[in-house]
């Protein structure tokens, strides 16, 4: 799911609930879950039932889940009510990353553009590879290029304009399509 800068973030999905009093587990998408405690509201999109914005009454981390007590939500049967909702959080509360750190969410849907070969399409996923995130790069053709999220190839990323610069070294692009020939 893409989100420019300003908006909601995805941060999780409700995984299950806590207790008696309503609280509810929600499995964290990226970083650790002990970075959202501070969330004064959040939005909860796709439940059958109480869909919207939530007040926080608490947030606590436990392990790697983030657990939160929503107002009005007093009761296992009224947490259970929202397991499998995205929980979104208001921009205002999304925490600042240190420098050369993004959220995933806000780079899938970017524009990314060579300094030599002009755009090369869009970013429609982050692969994490062990150490290197991956940009997962598709042009209007289909054609899929890898690149890794390293300083030497990624020269810029201005994540309010929804655009990644590059300077790729040649023969990068489309390296993995299904069009190179066969040679015997």
């Amino acid at each position: 799911m893409s989100s420019p800068a300003g908006e909601t973030l995805v941060l999780g999905r409700v995984s299950g609930f806590r207790g008696n009093n309503g609280e509810i587990t929600v499995k964290v998408v990226s970083g650790e879950a002990a970075r959202w405690v501070h969330l004064n509201h959040v939005v909860l999109h796709g439940a059958g039932t109480g869909a919207g914005p939530r007040k926080v009454e608490s947030a606590r981390a436990y392990r790697d889940r983030l657990v939160l007590k929503l107002a009005g939500v007093n009761d296992a049967s009224g947490a259970a009510a929202l397991r499998g909702s995205d929980v979104l959080a208001p921009a205002e509360d999304v925490p600042r990353l240190p420098k050369d750190v993004y959220w995933v969410e806000r780079l899938v849907g970017a524009l990314v553009t060579d300094e030599v070969l002009g755009d090369i399409g869009r970013v429609v996923d982050v692969i994490d590879a062990g150490g290197r995130d991956l940009l997962l790069v598709k042009d209007a053709e289909g054609v899929e290029t890898l690149i890794p999220m390293v300083r030497q190839f990624v020269t810029g990323i201005d994540e309010s304009a929804g655009t990644i610069r590059l300077a790729l070294p040649q023969g990068l692009r489309g390296l993995n399509s299904d069009d190179e020939s066969e040679t015997a």
